[in-house]
């Protein structure tokens, strides 16, 4: 049977959506536009994982770019709205400025989904629990 978790999936995903710690529920995970820190400025929560953890942002970018730019503009050369190229160089830079724009909010649901998927990694789940084997 799973312990009781201090920190709850749904408290999870709100802090995630807010882009905050999902242990502690502070502000501090950014390190810049691009990176996030090593650590939760406030907790000081391990926020690195394996090599392959950040190649999550790219399926979610990848997802929300179809939805909000390729599609759109799929209807709008279908209507006859833009040309064929201009749908097409629209798609490109679009895409390119969406992914840039929407990137740190992908490190923060990145990091959601994780501890989503298992909340008995947070520290604040494993208080006064037997530290686990680190294989």
């Amino acid at each position: 049977m799973e312990p009781e978790l201090k920190v709850t999936r749904a408290e999870v995903i709100q802090r995630g959506i807010l882009c905050n710690c999902p242990n502690c529920g502070e502000r501090g995970l950014l390190q810049s536009w691009f990176r996030l820190n090593k650590a939760c400025a406030c907790c000081k929560m391990d926020l690195e994982r394996s090599s392959g953890f950040y190649s999550g942002t790219t399926s979610i970018g990848y997802v929300a770019s179809i939805i909000f730019i390729i599609i759109p503009i799929c209807f709008l050369v279908g209507y006859k709205v833009l040309s064929v190229g201009a749908g097409i160089a629209l798609g490109i830079v679009g895409t390119f400025g969406f992914m840039v724009l929407i990137y740190p909010v992908m490190l923060c649901w990145m990091v959601m989904v994780y501890h989503v998927a298992l909340p008995q990694d947070l520290p604040r789940n494993r208080e006064g629990l037997p530290p686990r084997d680190e294989a």
